[in-house]
């Protein structure tokens, strides 16, 4: 990941018309821009379809980009609010699916793994489903904070947040994410016996 300055300086030059910076620019904020997409959205897909439109609008935007935040900060809010209409459309889409009722339920067959893949793939599975369960904003600070390791501080001012609001966030999405993981284990030990 390119420093702060170095993202900065990739932005300066795009916001130039300079064809190299702006590859360079695109290619740097992706992994991110990924990153951010998918815990808004909860979906691979759908975070894929975000993180295009947002890099697309980054570099059709940057020579607006002012430097009064840091370029990640501005990029984020682009992310988020393309998550959130992303995430409108698709409901909006999923409402009308049910009136006509093209949507039928689906299973997905259990693999024929080892043991212990079984058991990772459930884990992670169920890691990933609580995750998309917590609402939007203690979903963005539980992945800000204890997924990609920011300080709270750091995390509150990405956001655009008091940071006691984002402390009780976070400590409301860390409680419901422990409160289900053991009910989960403690419906799976009783099933066990």
């Amino acid at each position: 990941m390119l420093s702060d300055r170095e993202i900065l300086d990739l932005a300066e030059r795009a916001g130039k018309g300079d064809r190299g910076a702006m590859e360079g620019l695109a290619g740097a904020l992706r992994p991110l821009v990924c990153r951010w997409a998918l815990v808004m959205t909860g979906d691979p897909d759908d975070a894929e379809d975000v993180a295009q439109l947002v890099l697309m609008k980054t570099l059709d935007l940057i020579g607006s980009f002012d430097g009064r935040a840091r370029v990640t900060s501005w990029v984020y809010r682009i992310t988020r609010n393309a998550s959130l209409d992303h995430q409108r459309a698709k409901r909006r889409e999923r409402r009308l699916a049910e009136k006509a009722e093209w949507l039928a339920p689906t299973r997905v067959p259990q693999p024929d793994d080892p043991l212990d893949e079984i058991e990772m793939k459930r884990a992670l599975r169920l890691i990933r489903t609580l995750v998309t369960e917590l609402p939007l904003a203690q979903r963005e600070v539980f992945d800000l904070v204890d997924l990609q390791g920011l300080r709270p501080a750091e995390a509150a001012r990405l956001l655009e947040m008091n940071p006691n609001t984002l402390r009780v966030h976070l400590l409301r999405a860390r409680r419901r994410m422990r409160k289900e993981m053991l009910a989960t284990r403690g419906r799976g030990s009783r099933g066990k016996r």
